[in-house]
């Protein structure tokens, strides 16, 4: 740890301009008490009647345009190391955000991540840029002047010594107050963070139940506590800033004065020297009132540092093995799945307990059961965004943990319930699945998904914004452009996670049309409550309780009268009854 700061937090490059910034700014201070020191002779000179400023211009112009070029240097070094610094940690942090995958993400609320990524790398940037560095030539600084004015005189040295110690437990004593304060500070920054992000992303039901009013109270609260909070930590600032001030600056300046005062009433000092000795004290306050400055932002920066250092130590639920290339990719594999066994943290059972079951080349498998069975933790296992407790899963024989993960993703195309775009245009959501997709491939994949004259008839066309989250499309377009995304990738393995539970009928015979084209000469595993999507699979596996209950076909497990055939039974009856249903396969405990 350097000043609270975990090491991984400082990059190679950022250590670089850090050293850089420390040596320029004492080498500054070196400069400045060499221009003290003659300027003191020049006194001296005049004192005595002898103008020594032909003799001495050319090293005064020196040492005033090396103090100028290193201020300059000063200034670029915090610059980059701050800048450098952001980046870095910025990256860091989203790299290991794609190692730990929705399953550990999915637990943390979004607006407080967001919130440590954007507003706390500023936090952490005025740290390293200005704060830290001024840290540590704060306490280099009184040893250098302790140096300086001992060997012009070293009773005005000793004099200067006593207060050294000060330095250091002054520091110290401050940091342990702002400790406390800057982690309720951050704390409350980001609960206000994720409250805001939780009332945009839910205005539409915070206004259907008329709850804007007291969401806004609620935030209204969680500023004023931030507030609260800013103004305690700048009340101690400031305390510290008085105390900087009229403690050291002004206490050190005005007994160096005396005593060197004293020293040439006594003889031992001239003019000259008196007058360098009094500018060299004031650099003994300068850096510390820079870090007074900026002890507001050093303490959260801290604390922002230890959030993500927390972050950053969180193990992913799947680990890619180390040192492994990945193997050449396969044309057509088999999944199996082997005595599968998963269970979720504090779960009172497995959510898969014992899972065997095995998808052929060019099959179509449906999973079906009631909710919490089984099938999206099954699914989620397959694409690796969580490890099985025991258990295997291979493709064509090559276990899926003893590979990278992204070899075994490289296989699976997936069309989820809820599809996801991200803002930007309808070219960009859909290069994600081929980022160098041309333009005739794009307008393959829509055709074959049904959405092409859709987007032909947009002014804009493929370059047309979708919105966050896709919120300007229908539901059914939506899911039509997330196949187009599968068609796209061309993997041999499509997994269809209940792609049509959330459309209406008219919609279902267009997408099950492209879903048609998207499976052609595909291995499909597909999870799926609606009969007319399930009774088209070359075999359907029934689960319950992380199991496998029951496979076969549809007219083998109709034949058999266990659980698909009264899920089926219940199913039609439903339908008969409530056209709305539209053929939802049903269990004892409700719609699967």
């Amino acid at each position: 740890m350097i000043l609270g700061i975990d090491k991984r937090l400082i990059v190679r490059s950022t250590r670089q301009w850090i050293v850089a910034g420390i040596a320029v700014g004492i080498l500054g201070l070196l400069f400045s008490l060499g221009l003290y020191w003659q300027l003191g002779a020049l006194i001296d000179g005049l004192a005595r009647g002898t103008n020594l400023l032909p003799a001495l211009a050319p090293i005064l112009a020196f040492l005033l345009i090396g103090k100028f070029l290193l201020g300059w240097l000063y200034r670029t070094s915090q610059y980059k190391a701050s800048s450098l610094t952001k980046l870095a940690i910025r990256d860091k942090i989203y790299q290991h955000a794609l190692r730990l995958g929705p399953a550990v993400l999915d637990r943390k609320r979004t607006g407080e991540l967001v919130n440590i990524a954007v507003d706390g790398m500023d936090w952490i940037e005025i740290f390293y840029g200005i704060y830290f560095v001024q840290f540590v030539i704060g306490i280099i600084t009184p040893v250098l002047l302790c140096i300086f004015i001992g060997w012009a005189d070293w009773v005005v040295g000793v004099t200067l010594i006593v207060s050294i110690p000060l330095v250091p437990l002054f520091l110290g004593i401050i940091s342990k107050q702002f400790r406390s304060v800057s982690e309720r500070y951050a704390e409350v920054n980001n609960i206000q963070s994720a409250q805001f992000l939780d009332a945009i992303q839910g205005m539409a039901t915070l206004k259907m139940f008329n709850l804007g009013k007291a969401r806004g109270a609620e935030m209204h609260a969680a500023n004023e506590q931030q507030r609260k909070e800013t103004m305690k930590l700048l009340l101690i600032n400031q305390s510290m800033l008085l105390f900087v001030d009229f403690g050291f600056a002004l206490g050190t300046t005005a007994v160096l004065t005396i005593v060197a005062l004293l020293r040439l009433d006594g003889g031992f000092l001239s003019a000259g020297q008196v007058v360098a000795l009094v500018l060299a004290s004031a650099e003994f306050a300068t850096p510390l009132t820079l870090i007074g400055a900026f002890f507001f932002a050093g303490a959260i920066g801290r604390e922002f540092a230890r959030k993500i250092v927390a972050f950053l130590a969180e193990e992913p639920g799947v680990k890619d093995p180390q040192g492994v290339a990945s193997p050449a990719h396969l044309a057509n594999p088999a999944l199996r799945l082997r005595d599968l066994v998963f269970s979720y943290a504090n779960a009172g059972r497995p959510a898969v307990d014992g899972c065997t079951l095995e998808v052929r080349p060019g099959e179509t498998v449906a999973l079906v059961g009631h909710s919490g069975s089984g099938k999206t933790t099954v699914t989620n296992l397959v694409l690796r965004t969580l490890a099985p407790g025991s258990g295997t899963i291979t493709l064509d024989g090559v276990a899926v943990d003893q590979v990278p993960a992204d070899w075994v993703r490289a296989h699976l195309a997936l069309v989820p319930q809820d599809p996801y775009l991200f803002h930007g245009s309808i070219a960009d959501n859909l290069r994600v699945a081929k980022a160098d997709a041309s333009e005739a491939e794009l307008i393959a994949a829509c055709r074959a998904a049904n959405i092409h004259d859709h987007i032909a008839s947009l002014p804009q066309g493929f370059d047309t914004l979708v919105g966050e989250r896709g919120l300007s499309l229908s539901g059914g377009q939506v899911q039509r452009l997330a196949i187009a995304r599968a068609l796209l990738k061309d993997a041999p393995i499509v997994i269809l996670d209940e792609p049509t539970s959330q459309i209406d009928l008219e919609t279902e015979t267009v997408i099950h049309e492209a879903l048609d084209k998207l499976t052609k000469n595909k291995t499909v595993l597909l999870i799926a409550h609606r009969l007319s999507t399930v009774e088209k699979a070359d075999r359907i596996i029934v689960m319950g309780e992380g199991r496998v209950l029951e496979s076969g076909s549809h007219a083998e497990l109709l034949a058999a009268g266990g659980v698909y055939a009264r899920m089926v039974g219940a199913s039609r009856r439903g339908q008969q009854g409530s056209p709305g249903s539209a053929g939802r396969l049903a269990t004892a405990g409700g719609a699967a």
